[in-house]
């Protein structure tokens, strides 16, 4: 299975007056800037499908099935491979934005930069953002009274499913003691036999961890904290910590970093225009970007997943 930093996408659709939005190399060069714009997505799986619906097979063969052999008689214990199916369905997007000719002519004459280069880098990193960010959040029961809905109702995100198919810990009814050792709850949550798919890491907000160090900090002077505080290492019972800010503060994931997987069916398309009595009139041009996606866990079974933490 290829890494986000190992897949190539390039699709480039414009109108048949204009020219490319961006050539082949700029769209590998977009995808590369997205991908590396935030730690996270760097080390996430990209799954490419030609369907819209589908599921991502897996092969497994699991239990005690090693028996004493007898000589001249059959073993009758043959163990079969099984076959879990993670489910997918993908939901097309687009990221639509515009520049006005005035502001890339002023900045050429003023600057001498080329406005469309900056605003497509500025895109490119915000395309990224929106991606991590609906691929956390994304809910499709999110009321419609929500400010965010138009984007939240997208898809289900890695926290809905971590809570409804993953190793869910509810906070509320954990004894004090317990809540004390929320960690190793979420360790122990997971069965044994997944710990072994990968390094597994502790998810959680910027804030999340920083509370945690400081009530540390208060309980606790020794060297091993210092370290902590002071940045030197960020780790919780020796498993590193990852801090992603799309994670809201109070929720913490326990997986292997390439358990999180973003599924596609067709290359991204940029498309651009400067065209058409719009274009024409307000003196613009207009870009759109083109893609879909769905975030799923390649091992449901080896999240584990608790909100509403305080410490």
């Amino acid at each position: 299975m290829k890494t986000n930093g190992q897949i190539i996408q390039k699709s480039t659709i414009v109108t048949p007056m204009d020219q490319t939005a961006l050539t082949y190399e700029q769209v590998e060069a977009f995808m590369a800037m997205a991908y590396e714009s935030t730690a996270f997505l760097k080390g996430i799986r990209t799954i490419v499908r030609k369907s819209a619906k589908g599921t991502i097979d897996k092969i497994g063969v699991t239990g005690r099935n090693l028996r004493s052999k007898v000589e001249n008689l059959m073993a009758t214990n043959t163990a079969a491979p099984t076959f879990p199916q993670v489910p997918y369905a993908v939901a097309p997007v687009v990221l639509p934005f515009e520049i006005t000719e005035e502001f890339i002519r002023q900045t050429n004459r003023v600057r001498g930069q080329n406005a469309e280069e900056i605003i497509l880098a500025a895109m490119t990193k915000n395309y990224a953002d929106n991606m991590q960010d609906l691929g956390f959040n994304g809910d499709t029961a999110t009321a419609n009274t929500d400010p965010d809905y138009d984007f939240l109702k997208i898809n289900d995100g890695w926290l809905k499913l971590a809570k409804t198919k993953g190793n869910y810990v509810d906070w509320a009814t954990l004894p004090a003691e317990k809540k004390l050792g929320i960690f190793f709850e979420l360790e122990r949550s997971i069965p044994t036999r997944l710990r072994t798919g990968g390094v597994f890491k502790y998810f959680m907000h910027p804030n999340t961890f920083s509370e945690r160090l400081q009530k540390l900090a208060e309980k606790d002077t020794s060297a091993s904290i210092q370290i902590q505080i002071m940045g030197a290492q960020k780790t919780i019972n020796s498993y590193d910590v990852e801090e992603v800010p799309h994670i809201p503060e109070g929720k913490v994931l326990f997986t292997y970093h390439q358990n999180f997987a973003l599924v596609n069916t067709y290359d991204m398309q940029i498309r651009k225009t400067t065209e058409g009595k719009e274009a024409i009139y307000a003196d613009k041009r207009f870009y759109a970007i083109h893609s879909d996606s769905d975030s799923i866990f390649e091992e449901p079974a080896a999240v584990s997943f608790v909100e509403g933490v305080t410490f």
